[in-house]
């Protein structure tokens, strides 16, 4: 097994498969308590500009989500969104792409959330 395939295979273990379809891993951070995995978006156009002469502009504010802990660690995912233009217009006309990665009402992945939920956290 390729080197590449093995690092893949770690992060499908810590980063949801529905986050890393949409992101890439661009950093991880860690300290003795916390592990911070930062993702960045994969250049993918949101719908409402599709078939225009979409460029991007910038990035959106992070979205921090909670995941499980990993070794004893407190596990972020710190998710930066793509801002995008159609060429030539304001910066008034950004669009990005929304994704729903979040249990209803937190700040957490859908099955950490469920997770919590069920041990009545």
């Amino acid at each position: 097994m390729k080197r590449e395939e093995i690092q893949n295979q770690v992060y499908r273990l810590l980063v949801p498969e529905e986050i890393l379809s949409s992101f890439e891993i661009e950093r991880i951070k860690e300290t003795e308590d916390i592990l911070e995995i930062e993702l960045i978006e994969k250049e993918i156009i949101p719908k409402e500009l599709e078939g225009k002469q979409a460029v991007l502009n910038g990035f959106m504010n992070p979205i921090e989500l909670q995941t499980f802990p990993n070794q004893g660690r407190v596990c972020y995912l710190k998710l930066k969104r793509r801002r995008w233009k159609v060429q030539g217009t304001t910066d008034s006309t950004n669009c990005h792409n929304e994704y729903d990665y979040a249990a209803e009402g937190t700040k957490a992945t859908k099955k950490f959330g469920a997770f919590l939920k069920e041990i009545g956290m």
